[in-house]
């Protein structure tokens, strides 16, 4: 896989915003360390008084560093969908929005938790954590093993909504 490449590719696709035009001079890639909990990050290297002014004058960002995690060269459209995801960061939208998210499906959508081997050892480590194991209808008192990170909506003995 051509990081150099996807990396190109993706800019391509970048819509426009205040750091967009300077995307192919200011990123950088670099791999995370393995026992990172991000799948990806970026950092801006001005400070965030800098950085406030450089996009209000609609000046370069400086150097930007892109972090994706060393997994994700097992998942190739994982890995396309999180550096989407932090190149829209990179070209100045900030926030996680709705849009943010918008933006990125419609540039690389995300794979499903059942495409994904990297999705799926994430969600197992998840649970492996939480405190919660089972889940229990408060209508008919079924209860069942947790095997997602999200609650339930229904019950699926009796299917009323919880």
């Amino acid at each position: 896989m051509d990081l150099d490449a996807l990396l190109a590719e993706l800019i391509e696709k970048m819509p426009e915003a205040v750091f967009t035009r300077w995307l192919t001079e200011s990123v950088s890639l670099t791999w995370l360390e393995d026992d990172d909990e991000r799948l990806g990050m970026t950092r801006f290297e001005e400070g965030p008084h800098e950085l406030v002014r450089r996009r209000r004058l609609a000046l370069a960002p400086g150097k930007i560093t892109i972090g994706l995690h060393p997994q994700l060269t097992r998942d190739e459209v994982l890995l396309k969908h999180t550096l989407a995801h932090e190149l829209l960061h990179a070209s100045g939208l900030l926030e996680h929005s709705k849009e943010h998210e918008e933006l990125v499906d419609k540039i690389a959508p995300g794979p499903l938790i059942e495409d994904s081997i990297v999705l799926q050892e994430i969600r197992e480590k998840y649970l492996a954590k939480v405190k919660k194991k089972e889940w229990t209808c408060p209508h008919c008192g079924f209860k069942w093993a947790r095997k997602t990170v999200s609650h339930p909506l229904r019950c699926p003995k009796c299917a009323k909504r919880l």
